[in-house]
């Protein structure tokens, strides 16, 4: 880059800056409420009905707001019959953006932080929508650290790739990103309430991702919005909490793919030691992330990919990978529709007779409804 382009980028942001403390926006939100919010569309919303049903075994009844970028990704009967179920409902983020005076086109990673300000929530976890919880995330909202911090991060593996332009620009000191993990965005909880400035100020590395996302990457791994939440909170010098555990994979990463755990921000808080014994990690969720996701149409397996049946009883308690593929056969096998799979005629892909074979090799039995959360055909839980 060259001076004055930094120069430019440097006035830029300072007047932001300026505008965030004199002219800040008003950020709506329904007062006293909390949830779930998501982003789907196209071959993802597979994946989320998968992490839905996920969220519900856990024992969760938020309510979840599912954000569509444009309306040519509303689908009727998901999003008018499958959701609702669910206790979800679908918000075309296009919509909502229609009467602005700066046209610009929503794309990939922007959608997220855009989901999270026109939410109704005022405390919101933004879930990934290949990301769900092992236990009911209600607690996250009402414990430390989220109580004492109202913005909650979760780690990356890598160290930060930032560029030092980022630190001339923002005028944030360069050690403070190198001494820190990067985010791993795939879950987020967040009050809007006390975070409105860091979330119109992550809004504004979003829409100049080109600019931002490769100035706070450089090319390094997961390139993208994950480092613009807490780039923005250290700028404003806001208080945040960024989970101390470290992100493991379950399973081995290869072809086949794995996911990550991440885990539960409150023990060192809630979990007092006894008998100078150190609280036991709780993992919270899981991010599979790995391409092909839980999508049953292109997941094909022959062996686990999550590692052992004993590995998953000892950190969750029952067989996860077992469960989650269960209820990809049950979606892949009723009669819900997906535009990604036969354009809404999923019959003509053999999706059902796939996901079956998939778990007879992979776990070598036939599926018989192992899950303990039946799905109806009219759309709902039984």
């Amino acid at each position: 880059m060259n001076e004055s382009d930094i120069q430019s980028m440097q006035q830029s942001h300072s007047l932001f800056l300026d505008l965030l403390k004199t002219k800040r926006p008003e950020i709506e939100y329904e007062r006293g409420t909390k949830g779930i919010v998501t982003s789907a569309g196209g071959s993802l919303l597979p994946v989320l009905i998968i992490s839905l049903l996920m969220l519900r075994r856990s024992g969760s009844t938020l309510p979840v707001e599912v954000f569509l970028a444009a309306e040519e990704e509303y689908e009727s009967q998901i999003c008018d019959v499958v959701l609702p179920s669910l206790n979800a409902r679908c918000i075309i983020l296009s919509d909502l953006l229609q009467n602005t005076p700066h046209t610009f086109t929503i794309k990939t990673y922007q959608l997220k932080i855009f989901a999270m300000l026109f939410s109704s929530f005022e405390s919101l976890l933004f879930l990934d929508a290949d990301n769900f919880p092992i236990h009911p995330p209600e607690e996250l909202f009402d414990t430390e650290p989220f109580t004492t911090h109202q913005l909650v991060l979760w780690p990356d593996y890598w160290t930060s790739t930032a560029s030092p332009y980022f630190s001339t620009i923002t005028g944030l000191e360069p050690s403070v990103l190198q001494t820190r993990p990067t985010i791993e965005a795939g879950q987020i909880l967040v009050s809007k309430r006390h975070h409105a400035k860091t979330l119109l100020l992550a809004a504004y590395y979003n829409v100049y991702s080109n600019y931002f996302y490769t100035m706070l990457t450089q090319g390094g791994p997961g390139e993208g919005d994950k480092d613009t939440f807490a780039s923005a909170a250290l700028v404003l010098n806001t208080t945040f909490y960024t989970v101390d555990h470290p992100p493991v994979n379950l399973g081995v990463r290869s072809a086949g793919g794995s996911a990550t755990v991440q885990y539960d921000p409150s023990i060192p808080f809630n979990c007092p030691e006894v008998h100078s014994e150190p609280c036991k990690e709780r993992p919270f969720f899981i991010h599979a992330s790995w391409p092909p996701k839980m999508n049953a149409l292109s997941k094909i397996l022959y062996t686990r990919e999550w590692g052992s049946e004993s590995h998953s009883m000892e950190l969750f308690g029952f067989d996860l990978e077992k469960v989650v593929w269960g209820y990809m056969i049950e979606v892949a096998c009723n009669d819900w529709e997906f535009m990604d799979w036969g354009k809404g005629n999923k019959s003509q892909t053999g999706v059902c007779e796939q996901s079956r074979k998939c778990f007879r090799d992979v776990f070598g039995v036939d599926y018989e409804g192992e899950n303990d959360v039946g799905i109806g055909g009219d759309g709902g839980l039984t």
